[in-house]
C-alpha cells in the first residue's frame, strides 16, 4: 500500500497565514504536520519563503489558485519548481451548463499541459455545485479531459454537501484522484455549512484511507475552513485523529 503524506491547509488561519507566516508554520510543524498547501499570495509575500519551510522541516505540498487567475499560472509553476513541489491544485470553476463546465475543462487541459512541462500535475478541487445535478460538472470535467494532463483533488465535505457519497466518489474516481481535502462536518454541520474537526462527523474516513492508500494518493491535506477554537488547537486535534486512528 502507498504511503500517505499529511499535510494541512492554510485556510483555517485566515489573514494570520498572510500576517504572521513564520509563527503560523511554528504551529504547523509543532503539531506533527509534514507539508503545507498555501496560496501565491501568502508565499509572495515572503521573499524567503522557501527558507521559511525548510527551517522548519515543512515541505509545500501543494499551491491551491482559482481557475479565474489562469494568467497566474506560470508563476504558480515557477514557485512550485523553487519548491520542488509537484501539485498545482485549481478550484472555482462554476457553470450553469454543461457547454459551459465544457469550457472549464478545456481550461484545465491547457493548463495541465502547461504544468506538465514542470513535472507538476494539476488536481481539480470540487466544491459542492460540481456535485449537484448528478454531478453534471465534475463528470462533465472528469469526462472531457485527459487523465495524465487533469487530476483530481477530492473534498470529502463538499461531495457530500452536493448530494454524493465520498466513499462511492472515490471508488469509481480512484485512478484520477491523486490528492485528498479531508473535511468533516457533522449532520447539523450539512445544514448549516460549517465544519468540525476530522472524527468528530460522519465522514467515513475509514473507507477513504483504505482506498486512498490503494490508489495514487500521495497527500492527504486536512482543510478545515473555519473554526471555533484557535487553528492550532483544531489542527491539532485533526492530526491526533489521523495519528491515532490510522498511524498516520
Amino acid at each position: 500500500m502507498r504511503k500517505l503524506r499529511v499535510g494541512v491547509q492554510l485556510i483555517i488561519w485566515r489573514e494570520r497565514a498572510l500576517k504572521e507566516l513564520p509563527r503560523v508554520l511554528d504551529e504547523v510543524a509543532s503539531i506533527g504536520y509534514e507539508g503545507v498547501e498555501a496560496g501565491m499570495r501568502i508565499l509572495s509575500h515572503y521573499p524567503n519563503y522557501k527558507e521559511l519551510f525548510e527551517s522548519r522541516g515543512l515541505v509545500l505540498s501543494g499551491l491551491h489558485q482559482g481557475i479565474q487567475n489562469e494568467k497566474k499560472v506560470k508563476d504558480a509553476l515557477e514557485m512550485l519548481k523553487v519548491m520542488d513541489a509537484h501539485y498545482l491544485i485549481i478550484s472555482g470553476g462554476r457553470a450553469d451548463s454543461k457547454s459551459g463546465y465544457l469550457k472549464i475543462a478545456r481550461t484545465l487541459e491547457d493548463i495541465g499541459k502547461l504544468a506538465k512541462e514542470y513535472d507538476v500535475k494539476v488536481c481539480y478541487h470540487n466544491h459542492y455545485w460540481e456535485i449537484e445535478n448528478d454531478g453534471l460538472g465534475i463528470k462533465t470535467i472528469i469526462e472531457n479531459t485527459d487523465p495524465e494532463l487533469v487530476y483530481l483533488c477530492m473534498d470529502t465535505y463538499w461531495v457530500k454537501y452536493g448530494g454524493m457519497d465520498p466513499v462511492s466518489f472515490m471508488e469509481e474516481n480512484l485512478d484520477r484522484i491523486v490528492y485528498l481535502h479531508l473535511k468533516d462536518g457533522t449532520e447539523e454541520d450539512f445544514k448549516r455549512r460549517s465544519f468540525c474537526e476530522l472524527g468528530y462527523g460522519i465522514i467515513d474516513f475509514k473507507s477513504i484511507i483504505n482506498l486512498a492508500k490503494k490508489g495514487n494518493v500521495e497527500w492527504i491535506v486536512v482543510e478545515q475552513d473555519f473554526t471555533k477554537r484557535e487553528p492550532r488547537e483544531s489542527m491539532r486535534i485533526s492530526r491526533e485523529y489521523l495519528k491515532r486512528e490510522f498511524g498516520l
